[in-house]
Order: structure tokens, then sequence, then C-alpha cells
């Protein structure tokens, strides 16, 4: 089954979106992931009524209120499309301060793994391994060149930096689109800002979007990038759109809301 993983405060239209396409949607709250399989919602996130028969939380928020639902703080998507997979991490192993909460919030493709290195979650090290390992027993893949992993000066990696395939990427961070550029990745630097992010001055490319499978005219799986909200507002929009049409993949975005840093969209087959 198809699944996405995206905060609750994805828009309508997004989540919509997703469900037409055959999606699971699995909701990212400051207290847990809950869906439409979760038979008892308040149990799940440790919610229980007070004395006065209020709900309350009894767990922790492990990270900075304001982005506490974001997906890709609590796990990372390994690869693209009919490769992805998903590391789920260890919310206990968060703290408020950056970098403590930012040790999931890796890029990884076939091709690369972008991340402020010494700062991954040893974890999530060895799952990617495995992950990259898998990719190469696959029936006709053959050995493949080793993944390239990239050490970059920004933590939050995900939240600046849009995987469009497993070599091209749009960046809105110098330190990340520049090792890239480096190695002979294919990169579209853009401006800062136009992007909404809750009780921040503004977000983020990454945290707006996601790759996903969409059903074209011939009622075949085309490949797509999501974003939460109108990516036609975002003064770099021609070129974000013609780099990902480049590369055959379809962008879609929704006209009725504000472009939102909502922390990635996260799907898996």
């Amino acid at each position: 089954m198809r699944k996405a993983y995206v905060s609750r405060l994805a828009g309508k239209s997004l989540v919509e979106f997703l469900v037409s396409q055959d999606y699971e949607i699995n909701t990212v709250t400051e207290y847990g992931i809950i869906n439409e399989h979760t038979s008892n919602i308040d149990e799940a996130l440790g919610l229980k009524k007070d004395a006065e028969g209020r709900l309350r939380p009894t767990r922790p928020v492990h990270v900075d209120p304001r982005i506490a639902t974001h997906p890709d703080l609590y796990m990372c998507q390994l690869g693209l499309w009919s490769e992805a997979g998903v590391f789920f991490g260890d919310p206990e192993k968060l703290a408020v301060e950056y970098p403590d909460d930012i040790i999931y919030n890796a890029v990884c493709t076939r091709n690369y793994v972008l991340h402020l290195v010494d700062k991954t979650d040893p974890e999530l090290r060895d799952a990617i391994v495995t992950w990259h390992r898998s990719l190469q027993r696959q029936p006709g893949e053959g050995d493949h060149r080793e993944i390239k992993v990239l050490n970059v000066r920004q933590g939050y990696t995900r939240c600046m930096c849009l995987p469009v395939d497993d070599n091209s990427f749009i960046v809105s961070d110098e330190a990340i689109a520049k090792p890239l550029e480096n190695q002979g990745a294919s990169v579209l630097r853009i401006s800062n800002g136009s992007i909404k992010l809750r009780g921040f001055d503004a977000g983020f490319i990454g945290g707006t979007a996601g790759n996903v499978y969409m059903s074209n005219n011939e009622m075949t799986d085309q490949r797509a990038i999501v974003f939460n909200g109108d990516l036609s507002v975002h003064p770099d929009f021609k070129a974000i759109t013609e780099f990902i049409k480049s590369r055959n993949i379809l962008p879609v975005w929704f006209e009725d809301y504000a472009l939102e840093d909502i922390g990635s969209i996260i799907a898996v087959e």
C-alpha cells in the first residue's frame, strides 16, 4: 500500500490529492502518528481527560513546538519513488535545541546522502547502508557505484533541499548547493523566502514538497513532485517547474492556499 506521512498542518487540498492517488494518509502530530486505522486516537496520542474532563497530553514534545508536527524531524526517507523506504527515528533522542533536533533530517537518494554527518544518528547511517545494499541485490541491478556521502554545513538538510531525482536537487542554501555542484550533481539554486512556516519569518522549499506517483491520462503512474500550497507565487516558480519538467516529472501545487513548509511530504510504495 502507498503511504504518505504528512503534518497535521498539511493543506486540505494536498491531503485530498494524496488520497485520490491511493495514498494512505499517516498524520504526524506532536505526540505521535495516526491514520484511518487508528481505533482510539486519544489513546494512540497519549491524551487523557483531566478532572474537569478536558483532554491533556501525557507525552512530552521533544522538539520546538512550532515544528513538532514535521515528519522530517522524526523520520528519513531513503530513496525516491519505487525505491523509497522510511527510517523511523526515536523521538526520545531528539531535543529542542539545534543540532539535537536534526539527527534524522537528511536527504538520501540512490546516489547521494546529504547531512551534517557528525550529527547524523548512527542507526540512520546503518539503515542507509542496508537500504543501499538492498538495491544492489535487486534483479538486473548489478553492482552499483558507492553512494556519495556529503558532509554539508547545514543540519536542516531536508528542509532546505528538495531531491528531484537521484542526481538533481532544488536548494536554497549555499552550504548544500556547493558540495553537490562540486560532485557534478544538477542543482537549481533558488531564493529564500516566499514560503510560510508558522512561528517563523519564512520556511524552506524542501519542507513544502515530496516525491509521489500520480495517474496520468494513460492510467499509468507518473512521477510527480507535489507542493503544499501555491507554488506559482514563488519568485522562482518558472525555474522550479522547468527544472522538474525537464526530468519528465510533473510538478503539482494548489492555488487555494499559501505555499507552506510542513516538514516535507514523505511518501513510499
